[in-house]
C-alpha cells in the first residue's frame, strides 16, 4: 500500500516524560505528513504528562499503565489499539523529528517491499567540541555476539551516507509494517515483555529477519535523540535498568544465537563474558544480579527460540541467518 493511502500511527511510551513532550510534539506536529493516529501509554505515576498531552493534543488516545510494565509492555499496549493501520512509528519521548521525517521513511517503505521497518539517523548531544554526534544509524552485531548502535559517538554525520540494509533499527524511531509485526509476535506479544526495557528492539529485529523481512537505513530521515543511557555515563544509569540491559543480553543470546553457524565465534564470545564479568564484580558487583535474573527467564527464551527455529528451518545452510556481522 503506498503512502498516500496507508494510515500511518505513531505510538509514544511515557515515563517521567513531562519535561521531553513540548518538543516532542513540537517535532511531531510540524510534520508534512501528518500521523492519523496517535496513541501514547503512561507508564507508572503521572509526572504531569498526562494533563499536557489532553491539552495539547486531545485527538491522541492515552493509555494509563500505573504498574508501569516496561517499554515493551507499554508500546504493546500501544500496538493493540492499531487496528486499521498500515504502519507505526515506534517513537521515544526524548527524539525531536527533523525535516519531513515521517515522509521520507514511508517513502521507503513504498519502494521496498519486503521492508518491514526503517530507520533514520539519530543524532546524540555534541560531544566536547560542541559537534553533533551519531546516536545510531542501524544496528550491527559485534564478532562476539553483542549488537550496537553502527556509528554511535561518531562526529562524522556523513558517515553512513546511502540507504542500505541494516541488521536492525533502533525503536526510539522506527517506522514498521503493522502486518510484518503481527507476523512475528510471540504469544500476542510484538516486543518481548520479559526484556522490560533494553534490546526488546535487537530481539524484534532479529525477528523480522529471521522471517524474511528486511530492515532499512534511510540518511535522510534525521531526529535528535537525548539518550537516557548515555555515552561514557553508564553509573548514571539507575541500576534497574542496567540489571535489565545486562539479563537482555542473555536472552538474546538464548533465542537466536544458531550454535552450529556462529560456532567459531565461542572463543571471543567467552572471552569477551568473562572480562565482562570481572568489570562488573570490581566495578558494578550489584549488577551480576542480573545473572540470576537472566537464568529465571531462560526456561521461557529457550522455548521461542524453538519457535523460532520452527519458523526459520535448521540453521545450517538457512537461507535467511540470524546473526550477521555488518560494517
Amino acid at each position: 500500500m503506498s503512502g498516500g493511502n496507508a494510515n500511518l500511527a505513531v505510538a509514544v511510551v511515557l515515563h517521567e516524560s513531562l519535561g521531553h513532550l513540548p518538543t516532542l510534539l513540537d517535532g511531531l506536529l510540524a510534520q508534512r505528513r501528518r500521523p492519523d493516529r496517535l496513541v501514547f501509554c503512561l507508564n507508572g505515576a503521572d509526572d504531569g504528562a498526562g494533563r499536557y498531552l489532553r491539552e495539547r493534543c486531545p485527538e491522541a488516545l492515552l493509555i494509563e499503565r500505573p504498574d508501569n510494565p516496561g517499554f515493551a509492555g507499554g508500546m504493546n499496549a500501544c500496538l493493540a489499539q492499531l487496528a486499521g493501520c498500515d504502519r507505526v512509528l515506534m517513537l521515544n519521548p526524548d527524539v525531536v523529528l527533523e525535516g519531513d521525517h515521517l515522509a521520507t521513511l514511508e517513502r521507503v517503505l513504498d519502494q521496498e517491499p519486503r521492508a518491514a521497518g526503517v530507520g533514520g539517523l539519530l543524532l546524540a548531544g555534541p560531544d566536547r567540541e560542541g559537534r553533533p554526534r551519531i546516536d545510531s544509524s542501524g544496528f550491527r552485531v559485534q564478532p562476539w555476539l553483542r549488537i550496537v548502535d553502527r556509528g554511535a559517538g561518531a562526529a562524522d554525520l556523513d558517515r553512513y551516507r546511502e540507504r542500505e540494509r541494516v541488521l536492525g533499527i533502533c525503536a526510539a524511531a522506527a517506522m514498521f509494517r503493522v502486518a510484518a509485526l503481527l507476523e512475528v509476535a510471540e504469544d500476542g506479544q510484538i516486543l518481548d515483555e520479559d526484556f522490560w526495557m533494553y534490546k526488546e528492539d535487537q530481539d524484534l529485529c532479529l525477528r523480522l529477519g529471521a522471517a524474511g523481512w528486511q530492515l532499512w537505513f534511510e540518511p535522510a530521515a534525521r531526529a535528535r535523540h537525548a539518550r537516557g543511557w548515555a555515552y561514557g555515563a553508564r553509573s548514571e544509569v539507575p541500576l534497574v535498568l542496567r540489571r535489565h540491559s545486562l539479563k537482555n543480553r542473555y536472552l538474546l543470546l538464548v533465542k537466536h544465537w544458531r550454535w552450529r553457524e556462529q560456532a567459531w565465534k565461542l572463543p571471543l564470545l567467552l572471552v569477551f563474558e568473562l572480562a565482562l564479568f570481572l568489570g562488573l564484580a570490581i566495578r558494578e558487583p550489584r549488577c551480576l544480579a542480573a545473572y540470576a535474573m537472566a537464568w529465571r527467564l531462560l526456561p521461557r527464551a529457550a522455548a521461542k527460540r524453538r519457535a523460532l527455529l520452527r519458523r526459520a528451518g535448521p540453521p545450517m545452510g538457512s537461507p535467511r541467518p540470524i546473526w550477521q556481522v555488518s560494517p
